[in-house]
Protein backbone atom coordinates (compact mmCIF):
# COMPACT_ATOMS: atom_id res chain seq x y z
CA UNK A 1 0.00 0.00 0.00
CA UNK A 2 1.41 3.42 -0.94
CA UNK A 3 1.22 6.29 1.21
CA UNK A 4 0.34 9.47 -0.75
CA UNK A 5 2.49 12.15 0.65
CA UNK A 6 3.68 15.75 -0.71
CA UNK A 7 6.94 14.44 -1.92
CA UNK A 8 5.76 11.58 -4.06
CA UNK A 9 2.05 13.04 -5.48
CA UNK A 10 1.94 16.72 -4.97
CA UNK A 11 0.14 18.36 -2.24
CA UNK A 12 -2.51 16.17 -0.35
CA UNK A 13 -5.68 18.05 -0.96
CA UNK A 14 -8.41 17.86 1.53
CA UNK A 15 -12.56 18.85 1.63
CA UNK A 16 -13.27 22.56 0.69
CA UNK A 17 -14.85 24.01 3.74
CA UNK A 18 -18.14 24.87 1.23
CA UNK A 19 -18.59 21.57 -0.01
CA UNK A 20 -18.31 20.55 4.12
CA UNK A 21 -20.79 22.82 5.04
CA UNK A 22 -23.02 21.84 1.88
CA UNK A 23 -22.95 17.71 2.57
CA UNK A 24 -23.91 18.74 6.36
CA UNK A 25 -26.26 20.85 5.56
CA UNK A 26 -27.52 18.22 3.29
CA UNK A 27 -27.79 15.60 5.41
CA UNK A 28 -29.61 17.41 8.30
CA UNK A 29 -32.36 18.87 5.69
CA UNK A 30 -33.24 15.17 4.54
CA UNK A 31 -33.06 13.72 8.29
CA UNK A 32 -35.06 16.57 9.07
CA UNK A 33 -37.42 15.62 6.21
CA UNK A 34 -37.77 12.25 7.02
CA UNK A 35 -39.19 13.14 10.09
CA UNK A 36 -41.72 15.45 9.11
CA UNK A 37 -44.87 13.92 7.49
CA UNK A 38 -46.94 15.74 4.95
CA UNK A 39 -49.30 16.94 7.31
CA UNK A 40 -46.82 18.53 9.19
CA UNK A 41 -45.01 20.20 6.69
CA UNK A 42 -48.72 21.81 6.19
CA UNK A 43 -49.06 22.68 9.07
CA UNK A 44 -45.48 24.51 9.94
CA UNK A 45 -46.11 26.26 6.14
CA UNK A 46 -50.04 27.35 7.30
CA UNK A 47 -48.33 28.66 10.75
CA UNK A 48 -45.66 30.73 8.69
CA UNK A 49 -47.88 32.02 5.96
CA UNK A 50 -50.40 33.26 8.78
CA UNK A 51 -47.84 34.84 10.84
CA UNK A 52 -46.55 36.77 7.53
CA UNK A 53 -50.01 37.18 6.61
CA UNK A 54 -50.74 39.05 10.66
CA UNK A 55 -47.65 41.10 10.04
CA UNK A 56 -47.57 42.25 6.64
CA UNK A 57 -51.47 43.30 7.15
CA UNK A 58 -50.28 44.71 10.46
CA UNK A 59 -47.66 46.78 8.69
CA UNK A 60 -49.84 48.07 5.86
CA UNK A 61 -52.69 49.55 8.49
CA UNK A 62 -50.03 51.22 10.49
CA UNK A 63 -48.02 53.33 7.76
CA UNK A 64 -52.36 53.85 6.25
CA UNK A 65 -53.02 55.30 9.41
CA UNK A 66 -49.57 57.25 9.87
CA UNK A 67 -50.71 58.95 6.10
CA UNK A 68 -53.95 59.94 7.51
CA UNK A 69 -52.65 61.33 10.96
CA UNK A 70 -50.51 63.62 8.09
CA UNK A 71 -53.28 64.29 5.61
CA UNK A 72 -55.48 65.34 8.62
CA UNK A 73 -52.66 68.06 9.95
CA UNK A 74 -52.58 68.87 6.83
CA UNK A 75 -56.26 69.67 5.65
CA UNK A 76 -56.33 71.22 9.61
CA UNK A 77 -53.51 73.71 8.33
CA UNK A 78 -54.71 74.86 5.34
CA UNK A 79 -58.04 74.94 6.64
CA UNK A 80 -56.43 77.56 9.66
CA UNK A 81 -54.81 80.05 6.80
CA UNK A 82 -58.22 79.87 4.57
CA UNK A 83 -59.96 80.92 7.40
CA UNK A 84 -57.01 83.59 8.13
CA UNK A 85 -57.15 84.93 4.75
CA UNK A 86 -61.44 84.96 4.75
CA UNK A 87 -61.22 87.14 7.52
CA UNK A 88 -58.62 89.67 6.10
CA UNK A 89 -60.77 90.37 3.17
CA UNK A 90 -63.74 90.38 5.43
CA UNK A 91 -62.21 93.03 7.21
CA UNK A 92 -60.57 94.84 4.29
CA UNK A 93 -64.37 94.70 2.97
CA UNK A 94 -65.83 96.51 6.29
CA UNK A 95 -63.26 99.01 6.26
CA UNK A 96 -63.22 99.90 2.17
CA UNK A 97 -67.64 100.17 3.00
CA UNK A 98 -66.57 102.08 6.14
CA UNK A 99 -64.53 104.75 4.21
CA UNK A 100 -67.24 104.65 1.56
CA UNK A 101 -69.84 105.36 3.85
CA UNK A 102 -68.49 108.20 5.41
CA UNK A 103 -67.28 109.93 2.11
CA UNK A 104 -71.00 110.50 1.40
Amino acid sequence: MKILTESNSGPVRTMDKSTTVASYTASIGTAAGGLLSLNTIALILGIIFTAATFFINWRSQHKRHQLELAKRAEDAEFHRARMAELLKDDERALSELKDSNGDK
